[in-house]
């Protein structure tokens, strides 16, 4: 790279040291403090997931939301056709549709980067639900007075405990 000549007509020559240098201070490995209590958030993990996928066990549904959603990200038509199809499909007895709504806390939804962040930091929190959920989320608004805002469509009848208790 610094053999181009465009590089060295900006650069000029650049040579590699001959001896590499050493830090100027030494910082000494710490011990490694074993954990215990690290075991015991991990339990909490598996039973917040165990409440989610007792949705398997529920109620049997016609609607397979993975079929769906096979069928509504490759149609042509997503806001007419795709639409009156998924009606169509839909077991509504099994699934219910939800608004979401984020709330903010303190500055947040004043710049837009940020806003988009808290969103997206959001649904992968809530990446573990997306076997039982359909989900189409928005920053809406203009600077400083954003909204994060969607519509969720989700298995069950209730809002499972799993997505409820780590997402209030």
């Amino acid at each position: 790279m610094y053999a181009n000549a465009s590089m060295k007509k900006v650069f000029g020559a650049v040579q590699m040291c001959a001896k590499p240098l050493k830090p100027l201070v030494v910082v000494p490995k710490k011990e490694e403090k074993k954990v215990v209590a690290a075991a015991a958030p991990a339990k909490k993990a598996e039973k917040v997931l165990d409440n989610v996928e007792a949705l398997d066990k529920s109620k049997p549904t016609s609607f397979n939301i993975y079929d769906f959603k096979t069928f509504f990200v490759n149609h042509k038509d997503m806001k007419g056709a795709a639409v009156d199809e998924w009606f169509k499909m839909l077991d509504w007895e099994g699934w219910t549709f939800w608004h979401f709504h984020y709330e903010k806390y303190g500055t947040e939804g004043t710049k837009l980067h940020i806003t988009n962040n808290l969103m997206g930091g959001f649904l992968s929190r809530a990446e573990h639900v997306s076997k039982y959920a359909f989900a189409r989320h928005g920053v809406f608004g203009e600077e400083p007075s954003l909204e994060i805002m969607g519509v969720w469509l989700l298995r069950g009848t209730e809002m499972p405990d799993g997505f409820a208790k780590e997402h209030p």
